[in-house]
């Protein structure tokens, strides 16, 4: 009996032991994946951090120590250009034959009219060598615009070829086609491809001297452009030069014109290659030479006064319908770039109708000016005061529409 019952006693002993053990590695286990979850909440607590740590070196927002957001610098811009409103050389080649160098266009090269399948009109290929435009007068003030497609292999594997466009004021096409010809004014840009970007570069000349030669400008991922269509825009206002590729300002450049330089003449220089011509399409078209206007920002900075009457309001309204001459984006380009400066906006009527009408008439445009500065361009209007004259202070007597337009007019006073 004594022997049973220790039997018994051992087994049920052992029976404990085991049920310990058991218990021992279920907590063991329960202890294992506690801490292998502990460590993936804090390897995944670390990746996230890394991942903000690389999120915030790569500019996109995120949270600093104090808990507010960052966020990476940016800036914004506006196409500018206002091209000018009186034509002095259009020339879209239509009314040269396929296959036929232009008429109106010189060459010491070969060039000829073609049709491309994804733009529309005649275009002019041109080939290594020089091509010079119809003699047309660039004032001190002008605009010039023009298309430009530039085809090559991407995958070629050679220097692609520099296309540059110079102004000269040279009209006589037998001396601007010779070799031996001296160099007098002339302001000429430069657009050399390479690898995925393109080089822009300006060099002008003044009395043969070099006046300036820029720094160049990289337009970015310029093969996407191979093959299409490309819009230059360039405003000449006496001195200063302003460059567009595609509405991309590549220049801004205050002093860069030739003073006096009756420059007359487009040419166009295109670079040889280890292309064969059949691998290369440069082509131009769309050519529009206009009279522009004056530098309005550097006017009202200067003398502290600017005045106009290509500010169109509606017929008898305040409503503003257009900026034919671009002064308002350049007044607000002066007040932007100088922030202690204000300014009075005057309203001038002609003096049909009523002077009392007029009077409030203009005022009303006046401030409709103003709302324009501070709605489309961001001026604090604390910064512009506003009045009407209607009809008091004409510039001219004469009462023909062509007087009226003239005393129908916006002064922007520097105050």
């Amino acid at each position: 009996m004594k022997k049973l019952i220790f039997i018994s006693a051992l087994l049920l002993a052992g029976s404990n032991l085991m049920a310990q053990g058991f218990l021992n590695k279920l907590k063991q286990k329960a202890e294992d994946m506690a801490s292998k979850t502990l460590d993936k909440a804090i390897e995944g607590k670390d990746k996230k951090n890394t991942e903000a740590n690389n999120t915030s070196q790569s500019g996109i927002k995120t949270e600093n120590s104090s808990g507010s957001k960052n966020t990476a610098l940016t800036s914004t811009t506006v196409y500018d250009f206002v091209p000018g409103s009186k034509v002095l050389l259009a020339d879209n080649f239509a009314q040269d034959a396929i296959g036929q160098f232009p008429l109106k266009w010189y060459t010491r090269s070969k060039g000829e009219i073609v049709t491309v399948n994804n733009a529309k009109g005649n275009w002019l290929r041109v080939y290594p060598g020089t091509f010079v435009s119809p003699v047309v007068n660039i004032g001190e003030n002008t605009t010039i615009e023009f298309d430009l497609i530039m085809n090559w292999p991407k995958a070629g594997g050679y220097m692609v070829p520099a296309i540059g466009f110079a102004f000269y004021d040279r009209g006589n096409k037998g001396e601007i086609l010779s070799y031996d010809y001296r160099l007098k004014n002339c302001l000429k840009f430069t657009i050399a491809p390479y690898r995925s970007e393109a080089a822009i570069q300006l060099t002008s000349y003044e009395n043969v001297a070099k006046k300036l030669e820029s720094d160049k400008y990289k337009v970015a991922n310029f093969e996407n452009k191979v093959g299409s269509p490309i819009h230059v825009a360039i405003s000449i206002q006496k001195e200063r030069v302003r460059i567009w590729i595609d509405q991309e300002k590549v220049f801004d450049l205050p002093q860069a014109a030739p003073l006096n330089g009756n420059l007359n003449q487009l040419k166009i220089d295109m670079s040889t290659s280890n292309y064969t011509n059949e691998q290369l399409g440069y082509y131009v078209s769309n050519f529009r030479f206009a009279e522009g206007s004056s530098d309005k920002r550097s006017k009202l900075l200067t003398t502290g006064k600017l005045e106009t009457s290509g500010i169109l309001f509606a017929s008898n309204s305040a409503e503003v319908k257009s900026d034919n001459e671009g002064s308002i984006k350049e007044v607000a380009a002066a007040m932007t770039e100088n922030p202690d400066l204000t300014i009075k906006i005057i309203g001038h009527t002609d003096a049909v109708g009523k002077p009392e009408a007029n009077q409030t008439l203009s005022s009303k445009r006046a401030e409709s000016v103003k709302n324009v500065l501070a709605k489309t361009y961001q001026i604090d209007a604390s910064r512009i005061e506003t009045e009407g004259k209607g009809s008091s202070a004409p510039v001219t007597s004469d009462t023909s529409e062509a007087g009226n337009t003239k005393n129908r007019r916006v002064e922007f006073i520097k105050q």
